[in-house]
């Protein structure tokens, strides 16, 4: 049995890619170096948990059950578990887990594959070398082909780290930015944050140096349509560009796509673009919709709700729907529906994520899903001093932008939409943070923004809302 496996498994690699499943055989040893196990198996990096704390408890409990808990929500997945440690049969492999007791969950631990050789990679996380715990019990694991493992580990385990100590400094640096500029040079506020939005494809230079060259070149309009397509093209060609960037995901919990900060970052060329595009801004819209919630691209389910939710309050106004219980309702209803027929249909293409399989749960795990996002929500929100600081700072700039700004239509989407997110997303200091930021750009810039015109004078009520006071007092 041993022999037909060993002789599978070398097809497999043969081929170039090698998908095991039914893993027995798996060992938990003590941390061990690399290059201890270079020559006889496939390496990896293995991510013990998700939230800021992991413990060994929580590990081990993701390494047989094939479930991952976050910390704040107890850290500990319930459920049978898939497979028995040091079973016999199958390819063999090597974890190291978390010390005993509690540690933060910014350390990744090899993990060895024996028999195989290259980088363990899978589908959760879709960034060679790396893996999640719960690949193991799942049979998610597989191998890509690599010169030197060993070196390629260390730079990703690196690259990691570097982003982790950036991440908080570059978004603070972006939303400063964003306020100054829209203090001093409200033209150039938003232009920043697209410069920003394509300095973060740094890892793939020539669609950066591309993308930077549409925002300095083109009128505001089609420069912020050539940044979410700039994003579409270098998620669906290579993931670990926005994986791996700065602004990007975590990797802890996340692993690809568009996290929420780079979502509600997306969020103003995506409603600017389709508002000043006219005709064209439909395309606009639809590219997206797909670069953000397209399972193989952004994969983000909660950023296809927001950019739903903006775009149909864009075409409300566009079409001077009358505000009403009903139109909010029905307009409610269509934006779900949109988003369950996009991720519908990727699924039926053969993508599968974790949206589609929260979906595949039907309506009582997504309400379950929504109840634990919230919750998170609030629990990140009390952990932190910094980050309530952030969040009550952030809705008091966006309440003074609502009430007293110049709520032009794309100004109103972009608040609809960061409340929807709010809701439906699970990091409130980003998205309040960021979105606080950009409305105050928003509100500044929009006088001079290419086509647009200067809004008149008449604070805490928009000639939308005004207009539709007017006519039901008629």
């Amino acid at each position: 049995m041993r022999l037909r496996l060993s002789i599978l498994l070398v097809l497999l690699l043969a081929a170039g890619s090698a998908s095991i499943e039914g893993w027995a055989g798996v060992r938990v040893v003590p941390p061990f170096e690399l290059e201890l196990h270079a020559d006889e198996a496939a390496l990896g990096l293995l991510v013990p948990g998700a939230g800021p704390e992991v413990t060994r408890e929580g590990a081990l409990a993701a390494l047989l059950r094939g479930e991952l808990e976050h910390d704040l929500l107890g850290g500990i997945a319930s459920g049978e578990p898939l497979h028995e440690l040091g079973a016999p049969g199958g390819p063999e492999i090597l974890v190291s887990l978390p010390p005993p007791g509690r540690s933060d969950n910014d350390r990744r631990y090899p993990i060895a594959l024996l028999g195989a050789e290259g980088l363990l990679t899978s589908d959760s996380t879709r960034i060679d070398g790396l893996v999640s715990i719960t690949d193991v019990a799942t049979g998610r694991l597989r191998t890509t082909a690599a010169n030197d493992p060993v070196a390629a580990l260390e730079e990703l385990d690196e690259r990691i780290d570097r982003n982790d100590a950036l991440r908080l400094p570059l978004t603070v640096l972006v939303a400063a930015a964003l306020l100054v500029l829209a203090v001093v040079r409200p033209p150039l506020a938003l232009r920043a944050l697209l410069v920003a939005l394509a300095a973060n494809l740094l890892l793939s230079p020539w669609l950066a140096l591309a993308a930077v060259a549409s925002v300095v070149l083109l009128p505001f309009g089609p420069a912020c349509a050539a940044i979410v397509l700039a994003y579409l093209v270098s998620l669906g060609l290579d993931a670990e560009t926005v994986a791996l960037s700065p602004l990007g995901p975590s990797q802890s919990g996340r692993f690809y796509g568009i996290n929420n900060l780079l979502e509600t970052m997306l969020l103003v060329p995506a409603l600017v673009g389709a508002a000043l595009l006219g005709g064209a801004g439909v395309v606009a819209a639809a590219l997206a919709l797909v670069a953000v919630g397209g399972n193989r691209f952004g994969a983000d389910g909660g950023g296809l709700l927001v950019l739903a939710a903006g775009f149909a309050v864009l075409a409300a106004i566009g079409l001077e729907v009358r505000l009403s219980a009903r139109s909010v309702t029905v307009g409610a209803a269509a934006v779900v529906a949109a988003a369950v027929a996009l991720v519908a249909l990727d699924a039926v293409t053969g993508a599968d994520t974790h949206v589609t399989s929260a979906l595949s749960g039907g309506p009582g795990e997504l309400a379950a899903d929504l109840a634990d996002r919230i919750e998170l929500s609030v629990r990140r929100t009390l952990a932190s001093p910094a980050a309530l600081v952030v969040v009550l700072a952030g809705l008091a700039v966006l309440a003074g932008v609502a009430l007293r700004g110049e709520l032009t239509p794309v100004l109103i989407a972009f608040l609809v939409a960061l409340a929807v997110s709010l809701v439906v997303n699970d990091t409130p200091s980003d998205v309040i943070g960021m979105g606080a930021a950009a409305a105050v750009a928003l509100s500044r810039a929009a006088p001079w923004l290419p086509g647009g015109q200067r809004p008149r004078r008449r604070p805490g009520l928009s000639p939308f809302l005004e207009s539709h006071g007017r006519r039901r007092s008629r």
